[in-house]
């Protein structure tokens, strides 16, 4: 008989408790002394977006509105689709209400000072005016965020899970391809060479791993792996033909991706 099956509904839970004081006095130790600069690095998750993630405040209301009779159950799950959807609508409704906020402000009210200085990060301590001035562009500057991640989206082929071949050319870094310098810039994964990546490295903003003699197959392996992860990787060549040039680079990038483009 299953474990689950011998034991009471109270005797579960309090096995639950146990594991969750367990996880708590985990979380614990494991941010015990921690810089808080370091809490904000990481490739992938920072020890921020941890913390952020395991904030389950929402989750915790629910629960008390179904143990107190509130509400009969958890709302059902919402498709991508609706969930893009109800974000956009609170974000306008946000939006709104900042407009409304803004407009009933007096001068009076404008010069109320909001923020202290922060000689940290040399930044001044602002008034009411100075602050709304400085967040009104704030939407409009992500718009733009916006706009370049979809594009390098539909570059990156990043739906299909793509792992892109970057041809470098033939000369140094001044006769990289345009197409290719736009694109280096937003890759997770940045692999080549030694000499391919010097050759990229202006652009270069994410992690590098380089191809040296022996180890082609476990980087192209893992770009791969990054890329079905939903990663953006890269895999910089010199020359313009990456069939002609690299033949077995681009077999092994066929035997393991999912999809292989060539920009050049």
């Amino acid at each position: 008989m299953p474990e689950e099956q011998q034991l009471t509904p109270l005797q579960r839970r309090d096995r639950a408790l146990a594991r969750l004081e367990e996880g708590r006095n985990a979380l614990r130790q494991a941010l015990e002394g921690i810089d808080p600069e370091d809490a904000f690095l990481g490739s992938r998750w920072s020890v921020w977006e941890v913390l952020k993630h395991l904030d389950a405040e929402n989750f915790v209301d629910a629960l008390e509105k179904i143990s107190s009779g509130e509400m009969e159950m958890l709302p059902p799950f919402s498709s991508r689709e609706d969930r893009l959807r109800q974000d956009i609508e609170h974000l306008e409704a946000t939006y709104d209400r900042l407009r409304t906020v803004i407009e009933g402000l007096t001068e009076e009210q404008l010069a109320l000072p909001v923020t202290p200085p922060n000689p940290v990060h040399s930044f001044p301590g602002l008034t009411m005016l100075e602050l709304v001035e400085r967040s009104a562009g704030h939407a409009g500057t992500h718009a733009r965020q916006v706009e370049l991640t979809r594009k390098y989206v539909a570059e990156f082929n990043a739906r299909d899970k793509t792992v892109t071949i970057l041809a470098l050319g033939n000369g140094g870094a001044d006769t990289v391809p345009a197409k290719v310098q736009e694109l280096v810039p937003f890759a997770d994964y940045t692999a080549g060479d030694a000499a391919s990546l010097e050759m990229a490295r202006p652009w270069i903003r994410g992690l590098e791993a380089e191809i040296r003699p022996g180890n082609a197959e476990e980087i192209v392996a893992r770009m791969a792996r990054e890329a079905r992860a939903g990663l953006w990787t890269a895999i910089c060549v010199p020359g313009s033909n990456p069939e002609a040039d690299h033949p077995e680079l681009m077999e092994l990038a066929r035997r393991h991706c999912e999809k292989v483009v060539v920009v050049s």
